[in-house]
């Protein structure tokens, strides 16, 4: 038996009554998606943390910890179209997301890259600058880190961390504060010292939180030294002593 003909005008009208909800559905998913993206540029001021970083034409940044890419993909469009952001993380499928915002967006000059928890593997002595934003707290492995990013950078190189802390956890332990996703600038200023960075400035300002919590997101800059100084090997220690016998 054939098929009535009366239901196919019926069928194509809900097809496209369907498909046309399904748009209208993703629109204005993305429209709000746009919305958010804009409000947390201007929350998190996120022209001046890409001013922070130094980013221009032919700068190569890397973006650590840089999970959907929100800021990777800022950076890519402020160094184009002659420089190169890379976006470093350790969740694969937090990079398979990025990945594919950036070619849906025709960015393409993102180099991704997965690191391991103690390894950023980022190139040697390639990056004019280095980015961790909210991100360092969760480095358990920080000092390892720290010695990979210190690799990574060119001599005289910047290194940016910013993250949030509550005034309510600043005299805790460290353990405490990672605990509940904040550390302290001064924690982290010790330990961006003792792992041979020079600290250029420090704003324990740069946001503030709205509503009833008290504390907000600091900044440090930092660089790796033009000349790193090299521990004295055993022998030269031993010459040393010589020379007041």
């Amino acid at each position: 038996m054939g098929q009535d003909p009366r239901s196919q005008p019926f069928t194509r009208r809900t097809c496209v009554a369907a498909t046309a909800t399904v748009l209208a559905a993703l629109l204005t998913v993305t429209t709000l998606a746009q919305q958010d993206e804009r409000e947390r540029e201007k929350t998190e001021r996120v022209p001046d943390l890409l001013a922070a970083i130094g980013v221009k034409d032919g700068a190569h940044i890397a973006d650590l910890g840089s999970a959907d890419g929100f800021y990777t993909l800022r950076i890519a469009r402020a160094v184009s179209p002659s420089g190169k952001a890379y976006a470093i993380d350790i969740e694969q499928k937090s990079l398979d997301k990025l990945r594919e915002r950036a070619q849906r967006e025709a960015i393409t000059n993102v180099e991704i890259i997965l690191s391991e928890p103690a390894d950023p593997k980022l190139p040697a002595g390639a990056l004019d600058a280095v980015l961790i934003r909210n991100a360092y707290h969760e480095m358990v492995a920080y000092r390892d880190v720290l010695k990979g990013v210190m690799n990574g950078l060119k001599p005289g190189g910047l290194l940016v961390v910013s993250e949030s802390i509550l005034d309510s956890l600043l005299d805790k332990p460290r353990e405490q504060q990672v605990k509940e996703h904040h550390i302290a600038p001064g924690i982290v200023e010790a330990e961006l010292r003792e792992a041979g960075f020079e600290i250029v400035d420090r704003d324990d300002a740069f946001t503030r939180f709205k509503g009833s919590r008290i504390g907000g997101y600091w900044i440090i800059r930092a660089r790796r030294p033009i000349v790193l100084l090299e521990e004295p090997s055993q022998d030269s220690r031993e010459r040393s002593l010589l020379v007041f016998r």
